[in-house]
């Protein structure tokens, strides 16, 4: 009998404590330090971080795969070996004249600053606050 309580009391418990466990908030998004693709030096070379901007020009470039051009000469590279990962996405549609947000490690050839995306989780297309009227 004294075992027959205990497992109701623990039950009891557990009913209790359930919706207080289940009620709580996923865990929110780690800030990130986003640098502005105008602030990208050499410097950043081999650094991985994420990069913001606003994409003026989205090219495919035969047998190179995708350039994203910002307004400085910042680039953002998918390569073709990759553009089967954007299913069912059109990646000049999707980008062009977007704000995004793109993580990665900064690459430098012939000058260029750029950075390679082998993956979509990499960019992130960033909502622009709308003001509102008063």
């Amino acid at each position: 009998m004294r075992s027959r309580s205990t497992i109701a009391a623990a039950a009891a418990f557990a009913l209790l404590i359930a919706p207080m466990v289940l009620a709580q908030d996923p865990p929110a998004e780690e800030a990130v330090e986003v640098v502005g693709v105008r602030d990208v030096t050499a410097d950043h070379v081999g650094d991985e971080i994420t990069v913001g901007g606003r994409v003026v020009d989205v090219k495919r470039i035969q047998a190179s795969g995708l350039h994203i051009s910002f307004m400085t000469s910042f680039l953002v590279l998918i390569p073709e070996t990759h553009m089967h990962l954007w299913t069912g996405v059109d990646p000049i549609k999707r980008y062009k004249g977007r704000n995004l947000q793109i993580t990665g490690e900064v690459m430098e050839e012939n000058d260029q600053l750029f950075i390679g995306v082998t993956d979509p989780d990499q960019m992130k297309v960033i909502q622009r606050q709308r003001r509102r009227r008063r």
